[in-house]
């Protein structure tokens, strides 16, 4: 055990009550903490997929609530484990089965958020590779994406060393095609955002308009034809909630 992860362990266990287990899979657990003293709750996260470097690179931003902090990383030999901070607020899958509802301006503004997001990580090199609804928080002041479990360091390889992500939402280029490139988040937050409107994947249909058509060139097969940027994505979403008004 790293020196580091031995002082993670004894600072738990002595400052902090543990709460509950959030998800545990194959692949990654994930814990829920609380400190003793001043309430504040943070996640720990134990991970066979070593993407250690997507986390060593966010360690310590602050990205202003539109993806969590990650507050230490420590590399084990079987695992990787992660303080991260935990995000308060409803997941966007719950506007989906009906417990909550979303108008259209909410969803563009969302989605407004979530190119935030990208324009902040893809700044680090680094590809998310599994935005869903699972994996975005509706926070007081913003969306806030979550889940770096597979996200990845851009690099020069013909195509990804592992395919992962979520069926659906994962790019063409996720399944070993090419190399996953930030357009791979933009053809996600396509279908994201048709799900969130038709409530189906844009392959059975867009909406009409001008969102439509964002949506169509997000998540075109062909990489070279989407959105070059979260940024050039979100100037689109801004022209639409313009002319909305």
């Amino acid at each position: 055990m790293s020196d580091i992860k031995e002082y993670i362990d004894k600072t738990l266990q002595e400052e902090y009550t543990y709460l509950k287990t959030l998800s545990e899979t194959s692949i990654n657990t994930l814990k829920l903490y609380q400190h003793n003293s001043s309430g504040k709750k943070l996640v720990t996260i134990e991970s066979k997929y070593r993407n250690d470097e997507v986390f060593r690179a966010l360690r310590g931003l602050n990205t202003h609530g539109y993806t969590p902090r990650i507050y230490e990383v420590a590399s084990e030999e079987d695992f990787l484990f992660v303080l991260e901070e935990f995000i308060e607020g409803e997941p966007l899958s719950d506007y989906l089965t009906g417990k909550k509802e979303l108008s259209k301006p909410q969803i563009v503004d969302i989605l407004i958020d979530l190119c935030t997001a990208l324009e902040i990580l893809h700044s680090y090199k680094i590809v998310h590779r599994d935005i869903k609804p699972e994996n975005v928080i509706i926070g007081k002041e913003n969306a806030c994406l979550i889940d770096f479990s597979v996200a990845k360091m851009i690099s020069n390889k013909s195509a990804d060393t592992v395919s992962l992500g979520t069926a659906g939402f994962a790019a063409p280029e996720q399944y070993g095609v090419a190399q996953s490139q930030p357009t791979a988040d933009i053809y996600a937050l396509g279908v994201l955002a048709n799900i969130l409107i038709l409530g189906k994947h844009p392959t059975s249909g867009v909406p009409k308009g001008y969102l439509g058509s964002i949506i169509k060139k997000c998540t075109n097969i062909q990489t070279s034809k989407r959105y070059q940027s979260a940024g050039e994505l979100k100037k689109a979403l801004l022209k639409v909630k313009k002319i909305s008004k």
